[in-house]
């Protein structure tokens, strides 16, 4: 069944992650920002090219995932550039939700980042001022979306838990 792009989410804890090998996703959470776009949380893998004289045919081995920066962007919201600000470079929980139930029903994606927020170019005139929210991972990003259940408190906070808890 396909679902549409109505409430994916980002979500954040701005607890601060101090070691990257032991992460529990579980916590609570707050809305990174009201998102127009949202990145993929992973990237394809680069290929290397493992031809030889004689192939008659490129051939490729899988190669490493790039992990470049991501860009969610959402209108100029002070509350929501305030509140990523105030986290100041600390790494911190993010999780990537998938699916028009707004709690990652279809998929999640796990991962620690950092976070900055800044306006984006104005472009002209008549138009709505926007943000980015730029995320450094600093792990990689896993699908998570059977090991943890998300909560909305409809209060703009969500509440993480592992599966069965």
């Amino acid at each position: 069944m396909a679902s549409t792009s109505y409430k994916a989410r980002v979500i954040i804890s701005e607890e601060e992650v101090s070691d990257l090998t032991k992460v529990d996703f579980a916590g609570s959470y707050k809305l990174l920002v009201a998102a127009k776009s949202v990145p993929a949380p992973a990237s394809a893998p680069n290929t290397v090219e493992s031809t030889t004289m004689e192939d008659d045919t490129q051939t490729f081995e899988m190669g490493i995932k790039t992990s470049d920066s991501k860009e969610v962007t959402g209108n100029l919201d002070k509350k929501y550039l305030q509140a990523i600000n105030k986290l100041n470079g600390k790494k911190v929980k993010i999780m990537q939700l998938y699916g028009t139930d707004g709690i990652g029903g279809v998929a999640k994606y796990a991962y620690v980042g950092q976070v900055t927020a800044t306006p984006t170019d104005v472009g002209g005139v008549d138009e709505i001022l926007e943000m980015s929210a730029t995320i450094i991972p600093n792990t990689v990003a896993e699908e998570v979306t059977d090991g943890y259940t998300v909560t909305d408190n409809k209060d703009g906070t969500f509440t993480v838990a592992k599966a069965g808890e």
